[in-house]
């Protein structure tokens, strides 16, 4: 069973129930050769914190010590008292060509030796496989995944996804492997990419997998064994990476990095602060190939470790734009993300704790920009004004940093201020949402993101519908301004920024259902900042402080239920969990029968009985696709349950 405690966008942190014990993700799992461990997996264990590693069923059932195995199980066998993987030969298969063991014997054998996760025998497709082989291949593995699954009992299946680097076969044998009756899914036939450094192909290779992959279950990248791809793979939603790497490197007198790979012999001094390196001189740790091995470990565990934290930080897309700079080839894979937008984009929460750093000119492509930048053509309506004031990029916020300069204009002109921001354009009513505000920017940004920020600007102010629009530069532009437009122009900001932002939060239109009748406003005495939405009498609306969006209340809640048609905005829950919602109590995914699918990780949702019966107000922990898949887990934390309707008073 696969549970999800955290995540930021398709990166999760999770735990993963095993016979023997629970497994923490993202997890490294250290592959074991069981006739010449270098590290005993024991040592594994106790000294570098491994709860999981991975072994080969077929070397295992092979070789001198089938009999062994069999008689004291893969763990009394290895001496290790955490999880393990077993692997299927699927890849000595496929480079060797005299694996002599069917399917059914590989998991009658894994179930034999009590493997806490099985792996069933694909058909590797190598890269360069044309579309009819990849083709033929995956639909044996498919076969082969459904005979497995009919075989399995008791043993936790691991379903492997092939396809070589055709996408829409990736996808379709994830979609059927991942239906079936499996414990973890696992994206194959990589390890030739990760090789030769194609990382761009690598992406498309994961993201095809994960489009048709059940997001309820782990996903185990095999091969993913050097530190350097770790942050792009748990970016891509990948929960498990097994790593041959720091033994194969140790052998070859290498010494992994989290930025790439030295020779120990070239080395005088190592920089790191492992326990080897700190113990142990670069001449000793050069010439013992087990000190080697000791190094790599400690810094692949480091990495897991620095991914998990980034996690929780809600910085996984820092950590992934700072790592791609240690190789062009993975540089080519992070700028291939931005073509995956549309996908990323249903994983991205709707903010981030603490600021948004700028790492490069890719950063101004993620997903979460992508989704700002076509929210602001979609759901935004530009106020009633002749010409555009256009802002240059400046300090945050924009509205302190612009506050003279605009009241000076909007007294002699009829315009709308707008920044051209590095992100985009930031129409001044909506600088506090995030991250427009809680985001850093060098004074001197790459000319590729000035470009981007250009054409991001012109596809916005095309459809805006201003008559023209003038860049502030100095004096001049007053004039300018104040004989093409003249003014004044009164602006209330206050319902200025409260219509922008409910309608740039939940769909154009949410503006006119919530704000509708006598609008009044609780303002901070500290900020000068809203804090309260009051509409009627009613309070509909809070403002954050940290994301600059809206806690709805209950009473908006009724407004936009009103207002949208099911299932806009809405989470559907089983009747029977109506009642619990109502006093407060989460909504678990299990008990989720639909949802809207523009929901993302986040949002503000009305949670309502199949008859649209509105039972609570909740902020999502997950998307659609993720609701109804998950058995496990809360898809939105109740914010507010909402009592039923009062009966009609007696006659």
């Amino acid at each position: 069973m696969f549970e999800v405690t955290d995540r930021d966008g398709l990166a999760r942190l999770g735990v993963l129930e095993t016979p023997h014990g629970r497994v923490s993700t993202p997890a490294l799992l250290p592959v074991v050769n069981p006739n010449q461990p270098l590290i005993p997996p024991k040592d594994i264990a106790s000294r570098f914190g491994a709860e999981i590693l991975i072994t080969n069923a077929y070397i295992l059932g092979k070789g001198a010590l089938r009999e062994e195995v069999l008689r004291q199980g893969v763990h009394g066998l290895l001496d290790f008292p955490g999880a393990v993987m077993t692997d299927s030969g699927a890849f000595q298969s496929h480079v060797y060509g005299d694996v002599e063991v069917s399917n059914a014997d590989v998991i009658e054998f894994q179930k034999a030796i009590r493997s806490d996760l099985g792996t069933m025998l694909d058909l590797f497709s190598e890269p360069e496989h044309p579309l009819a082989r990849a083709a033929a291949d995956v639909d044996e593995t498919i076969r082969r995944a459904r005979e497995a699954a009919s075989l399995k009992g008791g043993l936790a299946l691991v379903g492997a996804v092939q396809g070589g680097l055709h996408e829409d076969l990736r996808e379709r044998c994830a979609r059927e492997v991942s239906s079936l009756d499996i414990a973890v899914a696992a994206i194959g036939g990589v390890v030739p990419l990760m090789e030769a450094y194609r990382f761009r192909d690598l992406v498309r290779v994961i993201v095809a997998s994960k489009k048709g992959l059940d997001p309820s279950k782990p996903v185990h990248l095999f091969g993913a064994g050097h530190p350097l791809v770790f942050p792009l793979a748990a970016l891509l939603g990948c929960d498990l990476l097994d790593s041959a790497a720091y033994a194969k490197y140790a052998r070859d007198g290498r010494m992994l990095f989290p930025d790439g790979t030295r020779r120990a012999a070239e080395m005088r001094a190592s920089g790191c602060a492992c326990p080897v390196c700190s113990a142990h001189g670069m001449a000793e740790i050069a010439r013992q190939e087990r000190l080697l091995a000791e190094h790599n470990l400690h810094v692949s565990f480091a990495a897991v470790r620095e991914v998990r934290r980034a996690i929780a930080a809600g910085e996984i897309w820092e950590l992934a734009e700072r790592r791609a700079r240690a190789h062009p080839a993975l540089l080519d894979a992070l700028r291939e993300l931005r073509h995956h937008n549309d996908f990323l984009e249903a994983s991205e929460p709707l903010s981030r704790p603490g600021a948004m750093y700028y790492v490069g000119p890719e950063t101004a492509h993620r997903p979460i920009l992508h989704r700002l930048r076509r929210r602001l053509l979609e759901r935004y309506a530009a106020p009633a004004a002749r010409g555009l004031l256009v802002l240059p990029e400046g300090g945050r916020p924009y509205s302190e940093r612009y506050r003279a300069v605009v009241a000076r204009c909007l007294a002699a002109a009829d315009v709308h201020p707008v920044v051209k921001s590095l992100w985009g354009p930031v129409p001044l009513e909506l600088d506090h949402v995030w991250p427009l505000s809680q985001s850093l920017i060098p004074e001197a940004p790459d000319p590729e993101a000035l470009e981007a920020a250009e054409v991001f600007f012109r596809q916005w102010a095309a459809g805006a519908g201003f008559a023209f629009g003038v860049l502030w530069e100095d004096e001049a532009t007053l004039e300018e301004l104040r004989s093409r437009a003249p003014g004044p122009r009164d602006v209330d900001w206050n319902l200025l920024r409260t219509r922008a932002t409910a309608d740039l939060q939940f769909g154009r239109g949410a503006a006119d259902a919530l704000l509708r009748g006598n609008v009044s406003y609780v303002v901070s005495r500290n900020t000068g900042k809203i804090r309260n939405v009051i509409a009627d009498g009613e309070h509909v609306l809070s403002l954050r402080a940290e994301d600059g969006f809206f806690t709805l209340k209950a009473a908006g809640a009724v407004r936009l239920r009103r207002a949208f048609p099911f299932p806009r905005l809405r989470v559907v829950v089983d009747p029977d969990a109506v009642p619990f919602h109502r006093e407060g109590k989460n909504v678990f995914a299990k008990f989720v029968k639909d949802a809207d699918a523009d929901l993302r990780p986040g949002d503000e949702a009305l949670v309502v009985s199949p008859d649209d019966e509105l039972c609570a107000v909740a902020r999502t922990a997950m998307n659609r696709r993720e609701m109804l898949a998950f058995r496990r887990g809360v898809a939105a934390f109740v914010r507010e349950g909402v009592p039923p309707p009062s009966s009609a008073p007696p006659r």
